[in-house]
């Protein structure tokens, strides 16, 4: 069968089989450009994130040794956790590439916007700090970014990014939450300005 035949018959489908099989080429050429991917993907994410959980808080004390954690910003200046009790901490594992960290950095900027007097919200990445801000950036967003310089204790690890951990002021564990979150919902933003 010649390639005008295949067409003049394919031509005769219903609209609705022509749609999707264009629906799905543009998906597959999507899916085949990372940058594309990573955009599109944070986006169909978007729409299923849902708020922290705040009613089940499972408070833990954080042992002495879980509040070592050090970690740099852009600048060079070393911080470690215990040193940034003065409010609560919301510490996030986070990466250009992971589309879900991509899906929550409205609600990370929105948490910082509204809530940045409250709150330490500590960004760690685990790429070149100058990229990570250049994305960021790029994005309309400002947010105080970190590269992490000790290993976290177990209470603070995680196999999986986004990974954030909500600290109050006394090195309590308050939430941990994995996967993109919607950190900026009103809900959230009063409970942290009620802690």
């Amino acid at each position: 069968m010649g390639l005008k035949k295949w067409f003049d018959k394919y031509k005769k489908r219903k609209k609705s089989s022509i749609i999707s099989d264009i629906v799905l080429v543009a998906l597959i050429i999507v899916m085949l450009v990372p940058s594309w991917r990573r955009e599109v993907g944070s986006v169909v994410v978007r729409l299923f994130m849902s708020s922290p959980d705040i009613e089940v808080t499972n408070k833990k004390a954080l042992p002495p040794a879980e509040l070592t954690l050090t970690y740099a910003s852009e600048s060079g200046q070393i911080y470690q956790l215990g040193n940034m009790l003065d409010k609560p901490v919301l510490l996030t594992y986070w990466a250009t590439w992971c589309h879900h960290c991509v899906a929550e950095l409205p609600a990370l900027a929105k948490l910082y916007e509204k809530a940045g007097d409250d709150i330490h919200l500590v960004v760690l990445v685990n790429e070149d700090l100058d990229k990570a801000a250049a994305y960021i950036e790029q994005k309309g967003y400002d947010l105080p970014l970190y590269r992490q310089k000790s290993r976290a204790g177990e209470m603070l690890h995680s196999k999986k990014i986004p990974a954030s951990f909500l600290i109050d002021e006394k090195g309590n564990l308050l939430l941990k939450e994995t996967g993109a979150t919607k950190w900026g919902s009103d809900k959230f933003i009063d409970y942290i300005q009620s802690l």
